[in-house]
């Protein structure tokens, strides 16, 4: 554009000149014609400037990994004048992520009309991506003025990670050992008498002990309580969100849920009620979700991609302890890409019969036979020694092979 001006101050000199030299009345008409053209050209420029609307729409606001995102740019120009010179200013970024990128794109609009453009995005991470229109700069016909409008307009599309079914047989018949439960059937009868089901007419073969002696006096036959059925809910999977120092955060949290929703995905498909649970960052309190059918997971996961993830500071799972002091489990599964000894204090305090961590790492933090690597360890000698010697099973996921480390995993 500064080129553009120079070119009119040359011309706009050329022409003062050749109008002294010739007088000519013609020349003076030209030369009145030049300077006046800024004035014509700024106020066209306002005048579009002011018609002109801008916004962002998108019909994707769940999508997959790696999936096509078309999002679409809607312009309307209601006046008599084209544009043919329109740049548009956008960035975008994961919001697990501080990196922000940024897009330009050149647009021309016909008069009186309303034009969409599409422009299609791809994200290799969960988490939220999130668009902004930052502005979009409309110029004059010889590219002297601009006017820079400033809607920003924004739109935040999900991206779900991966969720692969584990084959391991063992989760099948982990947790037949049932626990004190404050969760009922709603279809079926049980024999919990804490609880009553539903009241009906005696039958043959009804025990005697079930009688409902004051509604039987009152509606002049027996009648019989039926007990609830308590629901298992004694399997707790534990996300911790910390990401390692000097770690891509981005790939991190994304290796992260895709392991713990991996394994309260097989959980649903083989029926077994669990607790979903995670240190929310942002609000600085543990929450947790009971997962009886795929609705439940979802809300989970809806949950956790609105969340931050927090540093070593942070001691999400005694938080957690302190929130439910008194939960007992038969089995608890803790995924994280960080084991400390401070780590497996904690999980040896919990009510449970079995504990099971799945560590998170990098293929080169981790050999072939599962054990650790001497030149980078994030779990040290020690460490793993240790929570052997607690009955603490390590399970080990390497965020380069996600897919094959999950669905073949295997627990102590």
């Amino acid at each position: 554009m500064l080129r553009n001006k120079i070119r009119y101050l040359l011309i706009l000199i050329s022409l003062g000149l050749l109008s002294v030299l010739y007088n000519e009345y013609i020349m003076g008409i030209i030369l009145l014609m030049v300077v006046a053209m800024p004035f014509l050209l700024f106020g066209l420029l306002s005048y579009i400037y002011g018609k002109l609307s801008v916004g962002l729409e998108s019909l994707v606001h769940v999508t997959n990994k790696e999936e096509v995102i078309p999002v679409s740019f809607l312009f309307h120009n209601p006046t008599i004048f084209p544009i043919p010179n329109l740049t548009v200013y956008l960035t975008y970024k994961n919001s697990y992520s501080k990196m922000k990128y940024k897009k330009v794109l050149q647009v021309s609009l016909d008069r009186k009309a309303k034009t969409r453009v599409v422009c299609n995005f791809l994200s290799e991470y969960a988490g939220n991506l999130e668009i902004v229109l930052q502005g979009v700069r409309l110029f004059d016909y010889l590219k002297i003025f601009s006017l820079k409008k400033k809607p920003h307009d924004e739109i935040k599309i999900a991206i779900l990670p991966n969720f692969y079914e584990i084959e391991e047989t063992y989760i099948i018949n982990r947790s037949q050992n049932m626990v004190e439960s404050d969760y009922y059937s709603l279809i079926k009868s049980g024999d919990d008498p804490s609880s009553v089901f539903a009241i009906r007419e005696y039958r043959e073969g009804d025990r005697l002990q079930r009688i409902h002696w004051k509604l039987s006096a009152k509606e002049d036959k027996l009648m019989i309580k039926e007990f609830s059925e308590p629901l298992n809910c004694s399997v707790l999977s534990f996300v911790n969100l910390c990401i390692p120092e000097r770690k891509n955060t981005l790939v991190y949290m994304d290796a992260l849920m895709e392991c713990a929703l991996s394994l309260s995905y097989s959980f649903l498909t083989r029926g077994q009620i669990h607790y979903f649970a995670w240190y929310d960052y942002k609000q600085g309190v543990c929450r947790r979700v009971r997962v009886v059918q795929e609705e439940d997971l979802y809300e989970a996961l809806d949950d956790l991609l609105s969340t931050l993830p927090y540093s070593k500071e942070i001691d999400a799972f005694s938080a957690y302890q302190a929130e439910y002091p008194h939960e007992q489990y038969t089995d608890m599964f803790f995924i994280s890409s960080d084991i400390s000894k401070e780590l497996l204090d904690a999980l040896s305090l919990i009510k449970t019969n079995t504990r099971q961590i799945i560590y998170v790492g990098d293929r080169r933090e981790l050999s072939w036979d599962g054990d650790i690597e001497e030149e980078s360890q994030l779990i040290t000698d020690e460490v793993f020694e240790e929570s052997k010697e607690r009955d603490i099973g390590v399970a080990m996921v390497s965020i380069g092979n996600m897919k094959a480390d999950i669905q073949e995993l295997r627990f102590d």
